[in-house]
C-alpha cells in the first residue's frame, strides 16, 4: 500500500519540490572549501554530497558542516584537523558518482557522504536510490586507499526543514526512513563502510542561528563517529597516513609551482607580511617561504636574511618536502644532512601544499643558534603555513 501510494503521490512532490535546490535566496558558502583545526599531525576529512553539505543558511564553510566537524573532532583527539568540502546543490544519488574529485582520494582518513534530502523529497524509487549509492560507493572505494573510513549519514526527516514545510511524519519523512533502511541494508554487506543516523536537529525558526545550531549538530555526530576511526589510523602509522607523508614526483611538484606562475617572480606583500609574522612571533632571525624545483630552492619571501636562492642539495627545506610533516632541525652543526650551513644552526619548517596535496615548498624559520624541538611552536609554524597555502588559492584563481 505505501509503496502505491508513493507512486500516486510522486508527480505531485516532485513538482512541489523541483527547485528545492535552487534556493537562490537562500545564502550559501562562498569561500574556498577547505577548514582546519588547529594543531599539529592533522587528521584530514573529507565532506561530500548535497542538502546539508551544501551549507544553505550560511556565508562560509567554518560556519557549516566542515568547520564544526573540524572543530568538535579536534577536540576528541587532541589533534589537528583538515576538511574539505565537496559539495553541488544539483547532485543527486544518481549523479554523484560523477561528482567524485577527479583524482586519488587515498590522503584521507575518512569520506563522508551527505546526500538523499531531494532524492527523498522527489520519492525516488528505493531500488533506483540502492543502484545510485552501491555506484557511488564503488567509486569512492576505488578512489581512496584501503584504510580510509566512510560514513554514510542518513537523511534528516525532511519534516525537519522548516522551508520544506512537510509534514512531520508524513509521506516524505516516511519515505526518507525508506530510503535510509535500504542504505542501511546496503552497507551491511561493505565493513569498512559506517552508517550514521542523521542527528536530531535543533528546533527554532529557519533563520541563520538555526542553521547554524543545526550544523553543529551535524559536525559534532561526525565527529564521534569519525574519531575512532583516525584514531586507528594514527596507532598503526599506516594507510592514508602513509600516503600523505610519501615521496612525491619531482614532475608533479615542478608542474604544480609552474600552474602556479610565483617562480622568479618580484616579492608582493601578502607573502612577505606571513614570512614576517613567522620571524617575529618564532622568535627567530630569518623567515622564508621557498619553492622547491628539480634543481633550485627559490625564496619567494624572504625576512631577516638576503639570500633567495641556493642549491637544492644545501636545502633544509628539500629535506623537509620529503613527507607532510614539520620538520625541525635543533642543531644544524651536529647534523651530518646540513653541514653546508656554517651560519644556521636551528631549523623549522613546514611544508607548503596545493590543494591537490602537492607539497611544493615549505616556510620555514632560522636560527644561528640551537634550540630544542621544544623551542618553537609547531601548531603557531602549521597555522602561518596555512595562511601562505590561503594565498596560493589566489594565485590559483589568478593563473587560470
Amino acid at each position: 500500500m505505501t509503496s502505491i501510494l508513493a507512486r500516486a503521490l510522486r508527480p505531485f512532490f516532485r513538482g512541489r519540490y523541483r527547485v528545492v535546490d535552487d534556493l537562490t535566496t537562500r545564502p550559501r558558502p562562498d569561500d574556498s572549501p577547505h577548514v582546519h583545526a588547529p594543531g599539529v599531525d592533522p587528521d584530514r576529512v573529507l565532506v561530500f554530497g548535497n542538502g546539508p553539505a551544501v551549507g544553505w543558511g550560511v556565508r562560509c564553510h567554518d560556519l557549516a558542516i566542515p568547520g564544526h566537524l573540524a572543530r568538535s573532532l579536534s577536540a576528541l583527539t587532541g589533534r589537528g584537523v583538515d576538511v574539505d568540502a565537496f559539495a553541488d546543490a544539483d547532485m543527486t544519488v544518481a549523479t554523484a558518482a560523477d561528482h567524485l574529485p577527479d583524482r586519488e582520494l587515498c590522503g584521507y582518513d575518512v569520506v563522508v557522504v551527505v546526500l538523499g534530502m531531494s532524492d527523498a523529497l522527489r520519492l525516488l524509487p528505493p531500488e533506483k536510490w540502492r543502484r545510485g549509492m552501491s555506484r557511488l560507493l564503488d567509486a569512492v572505494d576505488r578512489a581512496t586507499g584501503p584504510s580510509t573510513g566512510v560514513i554514510v549519514t542518513g537523511i534528516q526527516p525532511p519534516s525537519t526543514v522548516p522551508r520544506f514545510g512537510a509534514a512531520p511524519g508524513g509521506v516524505v519523512d516516511r519515505h526518507a526512513r525508506l530510503l535510509n533502511e535500504t542504505t542501511r541494508a546496503l552497507c551491511a554487506e561493505r565493513p569498512a563502510v559506517r552508517v550514521m543516523p542523521a542527528p536530531e536537529m535543533p528546533g527554532g525558526s529557519d533563520d541563520r542561528s538555526g542553521d547554524t545550531a543545526r550544523y553543529q549538530a551535524w559536525g559534532a555526530a561526525l565527529a564521534e563517529v569519525a574519531a575512532p576511526i583516525v584514531d586507528i589510523g594514527v596507532a598503526d602509522g599506516q594507510g592514508a597516513r602513509a600516503s600523505r607523508h610519501a615521496p612525491q614526483s619531482v614532475d608533479r611538484r615542478v608542474e604544480a609551482i609552474r600552474s602556479l606562475g610565483l617562480l622568479d617572480t618580484p616579492a608582493e606583500k601578502r607573502f612577505d607580511d606571513i614570512v614576517e609574522r613567522a620571524r617575529t612571533l618564532l622568535g627567530a632571525q630569518g623567515a622564508a617561504f621557498s619553492l622547491i624545483t628539480e634543481g633550485r630552492h627559490w625564496n619567494k619571501a624572504v625576512s631577516g636574511s638576503s639570500l633567495t636562492e641556493m642549491p637544492v642539495v644545501d636545502s633544509f627545506c628539500a629535506h623537509t618536502i620529503r613527507s607532510g610533516r614539520p620538520l625541525v632541525v635543533p642543531d644544524a652543526w651536529r647534523d651530518d644532512r646540513f653541514v653546508s650551513h656554517p651560519s644556521v644552526r636551528f631549523y623549522a619548517g613546514h611544508p607548503i601544499e596545493t590543494d591537490d596535496g602537492v607539497r611544493i615548498g615549505a616556510l620555514c624559520v632560522v636560527d644561528a643558534e640551537p634550540r630544542g624541538v621544544e623551542g618553537v611552536d609547531l601548531v603557531l609554524l602549521r597555522e602561518l603555513a596555512l595562511a601562505v597555502q590561503r594565498e596560493l588559492r589566489v594565485s590559483a584563481l589568478d593563473a587560470s
